[in-house]
């Protein structure tokens, strides 16, 4: 599995990110040819290498002729995502990152997120650093990329507010329940959108692991530093024991004995459509021997605040347990498998040992028995025996 590590010892800015990528090989033609793209024809991009207290790295330089670009909400990026010449999964992810940024910057300004307008995060160059990230790491091949703890730095840094401490609140929202430490630096670090594609491109957040390096790259800052230099590294490699993926997790548990049943099972089903990783009700007896159900929800820590508010605004419960842990999983994709009925959606998915197989999605299976009137156990037998199956196992050429 190829993995990258990002070493983010000074931090991340999204055209450092960019620089990293190339610096490892992604090709700076797709790089170039993003703003003809997103048709953003006010934008130039430089790339050239540089040396940063003796270490050769790449720096992207985005600059917009127009010294009065427009101001753009979450609507207007997303239109201009989805009509660009991308492939969908880049703008589907590039999109969802601009809504996590939307859903922040209202948070913090206390405003609907249809009434947010970005500023510097809105500008042309926010915008290809955004989509150019997710572009490299499926050009690069990456299947997991891993993530440092962040240094964060005090001081102030000037916006379109006006001065704002450091770290910026926007910075300080992405990154709530991720690791970071503070350094003796007075410049900015982590930019809003360097904190954005740090959470967004990454499959876990931990020090370097156990690793066998392959290539190193590095992107240059702007910004000359007292302690350090102004680099962002990005390693590549194979991780010990990649067929076995970590990432941390947050479970949520609360005890209710006054909601009404039915609601609770309409509420299970909108809270897995809430970004939740996994939900269950269990039974139990509680004080006064009273019937009642536990509810457990999986999430990611990103999405903390999302699930607290509405769990407390769909349940009946005045509380909530929350408990950190660590997850292991294997890693998996979605696939397309070819059968007698038409395409089904399944998942590919790695065993330790390498071995791939495709395990069968149960919606998409029940609706072709619901819809050809056959038994759910031949659609299930059909996925597992496709050709598609075969390939992955190693059963087939191809």
């Amino acid at each position: 599995m190829k993995t990258g590590y990002l070493d983010c010892f000074s931090g991340i800015s999204g055209d450092m990110l960019l620089g990293a990528f190339i610096d490892v090989g992604w090709e700076e033609q797709e790089l170039k040819e993003l703003p003809h793209l997103l048709n953003l024809r006010d934008v130039e991009i430089a790339i050239k290498r540089v040396k940063s207290q003796g270490i050769s790295a790449v720096k992207v330089e985005i600059t917009a002729k127009s010294s009065n670009p427009p101001k753009r909400g979450f609507k207007e990026i997303a239109r201009l995502i989805s009509s660009s010449g991308l492939e969908k999964t880049v703008k589907d992810e590039a999109t969802a990152a601009f809504k996590r940024l939307a859903e922040v910057e209202a948070r913090i300004h206390g405003v609907p997120v249809d009434e947010v307008h970005f500023h510097e995060t809105g500008a042309e160059d926010a915008i290809i650093d955004i989509t150019g990230a997710f572009l490299a790491k499926r050009s690069l091949g990456l299947e997991r990329l891993i993530c440092s703890p962040l240094p964060l730095s005090r001081g102030f840094v000037q916006c379109q507010h006006g001065s704002l401490p450091l770290p910026a609140p926007a910075v300080l929202e992405i990154l709530a329940e991720r690791e970071v430490y503070f350094v003796d630096e007075e410049k900015e670090l982590v930019t809003p959108t360097g904190a954005l594609l740090a959470v967004e491109l990454s499959d876990s957040w931990a020090e370097f692991p156990a690793f066998k390096v392959t290539r190193t790259g590095y992107g240059a800052g702007s910004r000359k530093l007292k302690s350090r230099p102004n680099l962002l590294r990005l390693i590549l490699g194979q991780e010990k024991g990649a067929n076995i993926l970590s990432d941390e997790v947050l479970e949520l548990k609360a005890v209710i004995d006054d909601m009404n049943p039915e609601h609770a099972g309409l509420f299970m089903k909108e809270v897995l459509s809430k970004r939740a990783l996994d939900a269950w009700i269990t039974p139990v007896f509680m004080k006064k021997n009273r019937p009642g159900f536990e509810i457990s929800i999986i999430l990611r820590p990103e999405d903390y605040h999302e699930l607290i508010d509405f769990v407390l605004s769909h349940t009946t419960t005045l509380g909530l347990r929350i408990r950190r842990s660590r997850r292991v999983v294997l890693p998996r994709h979605e696939v397309t498998v070819s059968t007698i009925w038409g395409d089904i959606r399944a998942k590919a998915v790695i065993r330790p040992d390498g071995k791939k197989e495709i395990v069968p999605e149960f919606e998409e299976c029940r609706a072709i028995s619901e819809g050809f009137g056959v038994p759910i156990r031949d659609v299930y037998r059909e996925v597992i025996c496709s050709k598609e199956a075969k390939r992955r196992s190693g059963e087939e050429d191809g």
